[in-house]
C-alpha cells in the first residue's frame, strides 16, 4: 500500500514538473534514503570497547 501512495504521489509531482526535475527528485529521494540507512547502520553498531571494555575499565579502577 505504501509503495502505491509513493508512486502515486511521485507520477503526480513528476507530471507537473517534468521529466528532468522528476529524475532529480527520485536520485534526491534515493541518496536520502542511502544516507538513513548508512545512520541506521552506525547506530546499531556496537561500540568498540563494548559493555566488557566498560565494566573491565571500572573494575580495574575500583581495585586500585
Amino acid at each position: 500500500m505504501r509503495s502505491l501512495v509513493v508512486f502515486g504521489v511521485g507520477y503526480v509531482l513528476g507530471a507537473k514538473a517534468g521529466r528532468e526535475r522528476y529524475v532529480q527528485m527520485v536520485e534526491a529521494v534515493k541518496t536520502a534514503s542511502q544516507r538513513f540507512d548508512e545512520a541506521r547502520r552506525q547506530r546499531e553498531k556496537p561500540s568498540r570497547a563494548g559493555s566488557d571494555g566498560l565494566d573491565s575499565y571500572l573494575d580495574e579502577t575500583s581495585r586500585n
